[in-house]
């Protein structure tokens, strides 16, 4: 795990980040078959939705003005590919009910109280709900789960043929994820596309609607 503290940035910004990268690199690279960071940075649409959520992270945060947070995430996303040691993508799933309520989750409900697009934030969701469902990634490899704070009936949830039943879990309680129709529609349909066909093609999806949002916002500057 990432432990040093970006130039520039205030603590706040620089955990949040930190966390938050954390998270979002494991679940997608570990289902894919990765099981080291190094790995996982060398492929290409693994890299590029760590920086889409990197990005869309910072547009819901309140910087210094002498922040440049562009500069920061390359920063951050230098950590992952020159560090001297490849940590194991299991350690960084660990706990992640506790890692996504503190440093994800709060972004994600900012945007949807902003009315922003949250693709690549419900990917993520997904991709955890999967994670805890499944038991084997894509190339068949069982692995095992470590959540020390999910109860007995956050599992029976989390089995639950209904994939929404995840939302119902004690790390999402108090959220009120189900009262946005948005994020709903978004992390079911990855649910089960991530199901049916791989996560690969489920992450092509989010990156795909988070450069037509870019894409949109670069017009309507213009215009």
């Amino acid at each position: 795990m990432l432990t040093t503290r970006q130039d520039g940035m205030t603590e706040p910004i620089a955990l949040r980040l930190r966390n938050a990268s954390d998270s979002v690199l494991a679940y997608p690279a570990f289902l894919a078959g990765y099981r080291t960071v190094d790995e996982a940075m060398q492929d290409g649409f693994i890299s590029s939705y760590l920086h889409t959520f990197l990005t869309t992270t910072t547009k819901s945060l309140t910087a210094p003005a002498a922040v440049d947070l562009e500069i920061s995430i390359d920063q951050l996303l230098n950590q992952y590919t020159r560090s001297a040691e490849s940590d194991p993508l299991s350690a960084l799933c660990a706990d992640g009910a506790s890692k996504l309520t503190d440093f994800v989750i709060p972004t994600l409900l900012d945007r949807l109280e902003q009315g922003k697009d949250v693709s690549s934030l419900a990917f993520l969701i997904a991709a955890y709900g999967h994670y805890l469902q499944a038991g084997v990634d894509t190339n068949g490899a069982e692995y095992t789960v470590y959540e020390p704070f999910l109860t007995d009936r956050d599992w029976v949830n989390i089995h639950d043929s209904d994939v929404l039943a995840l939302l119902d879990c004690s790390p999402f309680a108090g959220t009120r994820l189900r009262s946005f129709p948005r994020f709903v529609a978004s992390y079911k349909s990855f649910r089960n596309q991530i199901a049916c066909y791989g996560l690969v093609f489920s992450l092509k999806q989010t990156l795909c609607a988070f450069w037509e949002e870019e894409a949109d916002v670069q017009r309507e500057a213009v215009a």
